[in-house]
């Protein structure tokens, strides 16, 4: 599969700020404390997305991906995520890419931080292609050191070169 159709330069942050520090207080919840860090990341990717021109409504499409982030994290592990949704506010296909070299809590499967984020929303009624792309993205970090390449990649078209390898 082409992942390189469904993403553009200009989906492509290389350089996530530091997520924020827990305030000092012992009354604070630390689980939605949390969790509204998720969001707030979430909402960081949809401004990516925006950027397509393909997105219809940015606080729908970011409702729909706090939704399924509900259902189960997309968090893998070894420090990728791969946050993804159908939804009906979106024109087309399209991944985003995002870098954090301080790394995000994204309730991983190995309860470490997440570096690299690979963001894959479609519309509704194309089926489940975003799945098949999401295999595609957690393949290449089983049989590859693509993980340090793209933490390493200082160009957003260096991370397209290296998904076209992939190919």
């Amino acid at each position: 599969m082409n992942l390189a159709r469904y993403i553009s330069e200009d989906l492509i942050d290389l350089h996530l700020p530091p997520p924020a520090e827990p305030p000092d207080n012992p009354e604070l919840n630390m689980q939605k404390w949390q969790q509204r860090q998720k969001e707030n990341l979430l909402e960081t990717f949809v401004a990516l997305l925006d950027k397509s021109g393909l997105v219809l409504h940015r606080r729908k499409l970011l409702t729909d991906l706090i939704n399924r982030e509900r259902q189960a994290s997309t968090g893998l592990s070894h420090g990728v995520a791969v946050p993804h949704v159908r939804t009906r506010y979106v024109r087309d296909v399209m991944i985003a890419f995002a870098r954090s070299s301080e790394g995000y809590e994204f309730d991983s499967v190995d309860n470490l931080p997440s570096h690299l984020f690979f963001i894959i929303v479609s519309p509704s009624h194309i089926g489940d292609l975003h799945i098949k792309i999401y295999k595609q993205i957690a393949e290449i970090f089983s049989f590859s050191n693509a993980f340090d390449e793209l933490m390493a990649v200082e160009e957003a078209g260096e991370v397209i070169r290296i998904l076209r390898r992939f190919e």
